[in-house]
């Protein structure tokens, strides 16, 4: 005679490794898409760099002609 709640384990063990598998692909899934944006945001952030670097260029010519 088979055990109930060695059957019952046994069930609700195939479906946690059946949720465990799905989560897997979500976060794989989810992983692939922050890549992209993160690759996407590299432009964004050189841009941000070269504005800010015009920023003090344009800052430093200010102070320098209010000096003359």
């Amino acid at each position: 005679m088979e055990n109930p709640h060695e059957q019952q384990q046994n069930v609700l063990l195939c479906r946690i490794v059946a949720n465990v598998s799905k989560l897997n692909d979500s976060i794989s899934s989810l992983n692939q898409k922050m890549k992209t944006i993160n690759r996407d945001n590299e432009d964004t952030v050189g841009i941000a760099h070269m504005w800010a670097a015009y920023n003090d260029s344009v800052r430093i010519h200010i102070e320098n002609n209010k000096k003359q």
